[in-house]
């Protein structure tokens, strides 16, 4: 029999089997939430971004809050709405970007168990990220 992981765990171990089935979960859960990211929403957001950048608006999070009142103070319709579509790509961002973590800290949380055997442990591990 060939040795085989699962994201750095042994898959004929408990913790293995149920890393694969987290994994499982994980693609289902990302891929929803990259059906409805595009690529052309990632264009989009370059787009805006690149608008902002040409009128002097240069978005960081250390001025977020500050270049964000700038736009709605110029007054234009265009710039604000333009914000307005920034905004909800860089959520949806988020939005994939927590499914990732919460994805690894279940992931990370196996890896580390001290007997990866001990089906307690590992249920108790991966219960909740499974029931999603």
């Amino acid at each position: 029999m060939e040795y085989k992981e699962i994201e750095g765990i042994d898959a004929t171990t408990y913790a293995g089997k149920a890393a694969l089935a987290v994994k499982t979960k994980a693609r289902g859960i990302f891929g929803d939430d990259l059906l409805t990211f595009h690529l052309i929403d990632f264009v989009s957001l370059m787009m805006i971004n690149n608008k902002f950048a040409s009128k002097g608006i240069f978005i960081t999070d250390d001025n977020k809050e500050e270049s964000y009142i700038k736009i709605i103070e110029t007054g234009d319709d265009s710039l604000i709405t333009d914000l307005e579509k920034y905004l909800a790509l860089k959520d949806s961002i988020k939005k994939i970007e927590s499914s990732k973590e919460e994805y690894f800290a279940v992931i990370n949380k196996l890896q580390v168990l001290a007997d990866s055997n001990d089906q307690d442990s590992v249920n108790r591990i991966v219960e909740e990220y499974l029931r999603r």
